[in-house]
């Protein structure tokens, strides 16, 4: 379903449900890190240490946090702005650890990175980088680094009696030593979960690049741009406005068809059509359809142009002129020149996405195509093959009694319409 939102709406909502899914990772994450951590803690003989109750209280307060992170990550329950709370009572609750782990054994505040606990911090701060906005990371460390500097200003040092001090080794022994590696393994399983994510959203990207590079093919870059900046409903309503439109067939192609294998045919489509292309984009156009061995071609769209017009009868001489020298290559190869008709001719045109919801193209329709079309079939009775409206010289600036180059016709009606259109032929 074509989603009717403005293309910054879309991108907040994607953005928004990214910040969520981020918020329910980090809870599971949260809640497998309070599992080993309890687990090595226990394992360790962690529970006959004086700062036991102070480390279960906090790892069980850890796990209370990350189950209420889990349930404000559901959908109608989700506030951005609670991952920056989440993460405050991680950074605060952590330095209220060391401080009691401190103040409890007896040990100077001066040696808070002795505490195993310290390295935890490092979790913290990979699992704030998991999000898709800067608040978390900053919250993280000035949550962690405030508390710390205003506990240890308040507790400070002050008085360390030697006799009831733990020994500083004693954050160094077999227990601590253990939940120490414990910490830096979780901070290296939240770095993989880290880059496993930010590769997923990589790939993500790509692919979504690629659906875009894959657009392109199917519409003119400018068209494209169109889509991706405004989205297809930008396209959908469409709109009235001035453009050009050109019409190049092969001439007697049936016959010509009729004397080539398959592949010579393909081979000569793809030139012809390559030609024809290059010279529409190289002024400003764009390739409205390929039919069989005929070109539409559009000028002014979806943008308006100043210089259209002129782009267009540019476009229809330099194809002759293209034509005439691929045709010197296909005769000196032993090759049957191609003959080309050309019609074009400008006025009002609806531009955009015509179709079903299962296929829609871009194009321009109305009188203005119509008559194009019908001059490119009165072409086939002149000798250059290219004729063009009065209406085109006119808003391109060009007098045919200046210039020389353009040969009125006798005959102005057009089949199937009832209006006269004065009609020009290229002398070339």
């Amino acid at each position: 379903m074509i989603s009717k939102l403005s293309p910054d709406t879309q991108t907040e909502h994607l953005i928004l449900a990214a910040e969520r899914e981020a918020q329910m990772v980090s809870a599971f994450a949260r809640l497998i890190i309070t599992t080993i951590a309890m687990t090595v803690f226990l394992l360790a003989g962690g529970i006959k240490l004086p700062v036991a109750p102070v480390v279960l209280t906090y790892l069980c307060s850890y796990a209370v946090v990350s189950i209420a992170s889990a349930v404000f990550s559901l959908k109608r329950l989700f506030n951005p702005k609670l991952s920056l709370v989440f993460t405050a009572i991680d950074g605060i609750s952590l330095a209220l650890l060391i401080a009691f782990a401190l103040k409890i054994t007896g040990t100077p505040f001066s040696l808070h990175s002795a505490v195993p606990g310290f390295v935890f911090f490092f979790s913290i701060l990979i699992l704030a980088t998991m999000r898709y906005t800067l608040g978390p990371v900053f919250i993280a460390f000035f949550s962690f680094a405030i508390t710390w500097g205003v506990v240890s200003f308040v507790a400070g040092d002050g008085h360390v009696d030697p006799a009831t001090a733990t020994d500083p080794l004693f954050f160094f022994g077999p227990v601590q030593n253990t939940a120490r590696w414990g910490f830096i393994g979780i901070a290296a399983i939240l770095c993989l979960l880290a880059v496993y994510r930010r590769r997923k959203t990589l790939e993500t990207a790509i692919a979504a690049a690629n659906r875009t590079a894959n657009l392109s093919r199917y519409l003119p870059d400018r068209v494209a741009d169109v889509v991706a900046e405004q989205g297809i409903d930008a396209l959908k309503s469409g709109r009235l406005q001035e453009a050009s439109v050109l019409f190049v067939d092969i001439r007697g192609f049936t016959g010509i068809s009729e004397t080539l294998e398959p592949k010579e045919l393909s081979a000569l489509l793809s030139e012809f059509r390559a030609i024809i292309s290059e010279e529409v984009e190289r002024h400003s156009g764009i390739i409205d359809k390929f039919i069989g061995d005929a070109v539409m071609a559009v000028f002014g769209v979806p943008e308006d142009l100043s210089e259209s017009e002129a782009n267009t009868l540019h476009c229809a001489t330099s194809i002759l002129e293209k034509i005439a020298a691929w045709n010197r290559l296909r005769e000196s190869g032993g090759a049957t020149p191609v003959r080309v008709t050309i019609g074009a001719h400008c006025g009002m045109v609806f531009a955009g996405a015509v179709g079903t919801k299962s296929r829609m193209e871009y194009t321009v329709l109305g009188d203005t195509v119509n008559v194009a079309a019908r001059l490119q079939e009165a072409a086939k009775t002149t000798s250059s093959g290219l004729v063009v409206s009065k209406d085109l010289l006119d808003r391109a600036g060009v007098s045919p009694t200046v210039t020389g180059s353009w040969s009125a016709l006798e005959d102005t009606s057009i089949r199937g319409r009832t209006g006269q259109v004065t009609l020009f032929e290229y002398v070339r």
